[in-house]
């Protein structure tokens, strides 16, 4: 079989070419742009085989995080040479990219949280985290990839790893390290340094499975563009301060609940059902963001059993989402339920949705377990994330 692989996260990226058992795995030139070293360095990466595109079984490509511009470059280069020939193609995510090279070269990784981080610009990170529990495993994910400042890093890896031994693994230095370091002097810090078009190749040949068409190739974007993001900031100030927080009782009209329900979720639990728990149960509680005209921004819908606030269902308007109403109306949330003798909360999240879980987390939340396939439509896990001390030293709200 032929594989070929490129990698443009970099400035230099790589490519890399297997034939049969034969690897051969080049770093580019990065004194010059991707734009400009692209076809060519794959053609001549063939033309040393003696071989064309024609030729190529199967593609893969490194799909980010990365440079912006390097990520569009290089997909739409695979995207070309495999529509030509009317092959595959492999995504490959850079995290686990770094992480599976680190895995082969070393010679007995050691259990604990391995969290692999790069440079973002601008003074992020990319990272992600792993957790091995026996020596040569890949390891469960337990920090899905995310961007952030070192700080935030910090933060997350701290309410994640606990006691663990941590390692973090990159593939070139990142900004931000001394923080880093500081926050974890017992830590170790590796790098992994060969091609990661090399990495491609290698998951390419062992998952084959994973190929996809190359209309369906998407590229991980952990950050938007950076026009994007100014005209996010212009146009999304936030709301905080038009915020009204109030609870409601079991006779309050919940159609406009009902309606944020179901923009919001596939499966809304619906109005009658929470209308049915508010007047049936001494443990439901629904609180409801109003803007000052008195539409609907935001509920929670949760229950206080004992000591524990289980937070059920919260949804936002999209027309407001990101500007700080699921923050305030949370606060007010805990405040009461601190207040009616709370002193931890739960909740659970998909797997998928980091804007939640970076919320979540801002909060005090951590991750404690999983609970595979418990959503449908589509299928996928379930985080269940705790805050322990809700009242406690740094949990006051």
């Amino acid at each position: 079989m032929v594989i070929l692989a490129l990698d443009t996260t970099t400035r230099a990226g790589s490519v890399a070419l297997a034939v049969d058992d034969r690897l051969d795995a080049r770093a580019g030139d990065a004194s010059r742009t991707h734009g400009e070293r692209l076809p060519q360095d794959l053609l001549d990466l063939l033309s040393a085989q003696g071989l064309s595109p024609a030729n190529v079984d199967l593609f893969a490509v490194v799909v980010g995080p990365g440079s912006f511009t390097g990520l569009r470059v290089g997909l739409a280069t695979i995207q070309g040479f495999a529509l030509a020939g009317a092959r595959l193609i492999v995504p490959v995510p850079t995290l686990d990219a770094i992480l599976d090279g680190w895995r082969r070269e070393s010679t007995s990784p050691a259990p604990g949280v391995v969290v692999v981080w790069m440079d973002g610009q601008r003074g992020d990170v990319f990272y992600g985290a792993w957790r091995h529990a026996a020596v040569g495993e890949r390891g469960t994910v337990v920090l899905e990839p995310r961007v952030g400042r070192p700080a935030d890093l910090v933060g997350d890896v701290r309410g994640m790893a606990g006691e663990d031994r941590v390692t973090f693994v990159s593939a070139a230095p990142v900004e931000g390290r001394d923080e880093v370091l500081a926050a974890f002097p017992r830590a170790e810090f590796q790098r992994f340094e060969g091609p990661l078009a090399a990495v491609a190749v290698m998951w390419a040949a062992e998952r084959p499975d994973l190929a996809v068409a190359p209309h369906a190739l998407r590229p991980i974007y952990l950050r938007r563009p950076d026009a994007e993001l100014a005209r996010a900031r212009a146009s999304r100030a936030p709301v905080e301060a038009n915020v009204t927080v109030s609870r409601l009782s079991p006779g309050d009209d919940l159609a406009a609940i009902a309606e944020l329900q179901r923009r919001s979720f596939t499966n809304p639990w619906g109005s009658d059902s929470i209308q049915w728990e508010l007047a049936n149960t001494d443990v439901a509680r629904l609180y409801v963001a109003h803007s000052p005209d008195g539409a609907v921004m935001a509920y929670c819908a949760c229950w206080l059993i004992f000591d524990e606030l289980h937070i059920n269902s919260l949804a936002v308007d999209e027309g407001v989402r990101r500007r700080g109403v699921a923050r305030q109306l949370l606060r007010e949330v805990f405040r009461d339920a601190i207040r009616a003798g709370a002193r931890s909360a739960t909740l659970e999240v998909r797997r998928s949705n980091e804007a939640a879980r970076r919320l979540y987390e801002s909060l005090g939340f951590v991750v404690d377990a999983v609970r595979r396939d418990y959503y449908q439509l589509p299928r996928e896990d379930a985080l269940i994330l705790w805050h322990r001390q809700l009242a406690g030293p740094g949990g006051l709200w």
